[in-house]
């Protein structure tokens, strides 16, 4: 189980109603992190790529 799941799993055996929505609160931070460093990592290759001089075509 991962530490996720777990403090997720633990919340909602502790909590009430609004407590339940804690995995769903987690999977949004979770995928809106993944976003940011994917978009991150694509505009660091578009700008190492657009530093290189365009070759010649014939």
């Amino acid at each position: 189980m991962t530490d996720t799941a777990a403090v997720a799993l633990l919340a909602v055996l502790l909590g009430g109603p609004a407590v339940m929505l804690t995995p769903f609160w987690l999977a949004r931070l979770t995928a809106e992190q993944h976003a940011d460093g994917t978009a991150a990592a694509i505009r660091r290759e578009h700008t190492r790529a657009a530093d290189r001089p365009k070759e010649l075509t014939r």
